[in-house]
């Protein structure tokens, strides 16, 4: 189950800034950046993210990371994120174990 979703900058390895839907809770975890003007990202774009894994069931989740110069997907020292653990009720902040970081993709349109 997800939380409620805006929508936040996501600055592409082109340069270009756009915009995509994300998972409010995530996005702030991420440091990602609201906005409602960029437009849309492109076809074919698969944006950068981490793999994270919930530290007790292995439970796997995506964020996205808005900026490549994130600390988060950059990786030297930082292993683990904050998130909204939304399987708990009430819901609380667990600390997830980073897994991978993968690179934005492009694919021909």
């Amino acid at each position: 189950m997800a939380g409620a979703s805006a929508r936040y900058a996501y600055v592409s390895d082109d340069g270009s800034t756009y915009s995509i839907k994300m998972d409010i809770s995530n996005a702030l975890a991420a440091g990602n950046t609201p906005d409602s003007t960029s437009p849309g990202i492109r076809h074919g774009y698969h944006p950068r993210y981490v793999l994270a894994s919930h530290p007790t069931t292995g439970a796997e989740r995506k964020i996205y990371i808005g900026d490549a110069t994130n600390d988060i997907f950059v990786g030297p020292g930082t292993s683990t994120i904050a998130l909204v653990d939304f399987g708990s009720t009430p819901s609380v902040t667990t600390t997830y174990n980073i897994r991978s970081r993968v690179g934005e993709k492009r694919y021909n349109q």
